[in-house]
């Protein structure tokens, strides 16, 4: 059962591109197999990547370290927000195991 006001479209168009997608990456893993079967590019290629990871990581640090040495100044300079006149305890709060969201509708 159809509704009257849809539209099919053809998807022959976007299904031979994933085709294509799929063929383009078994072709590159094949390549790089293949590439790997050489002595010395498996070397060369954990050699690169541990250079890149290490550059990444240190990156990654220094990035933290500037955050946490401009954050404090920025917590000193804020300060603390907080309400007047209200009260923090916990007699108001009410247990809500057990409960629905249709007994709030009846309790109203």
């Amino acid at each position: 059962m159809d509704a009257t006001n849809t539209e099919r479209r053809k998807t022959g168009p976007s299904a031979l591109m994933l085709l294509v997608l799929v063929v383009a990456v078994a072709a590159l893993i094949g390549l790089a197999v293949y590439a790997l079967t050489f002595p010395g590019v498996l070397e060369s290629l954990l050699r690169i990547g541990l250079v890149v990871l290490g550059a990444a990581v240190a990156v990654i640090v220094i990035v933290y370290v500037v955050m946490l040495i401009i954050a404090v100044p920025m917590y000193a300079y804020k300060g603390e927000s907080y309400q007047k006149d209200v009260s923090y305890d916990l007699k108001g709060v009410k247990s809500v195991k057990e409960k629905s969201s249709e007994d709030d509708e009846k309790d109203e």
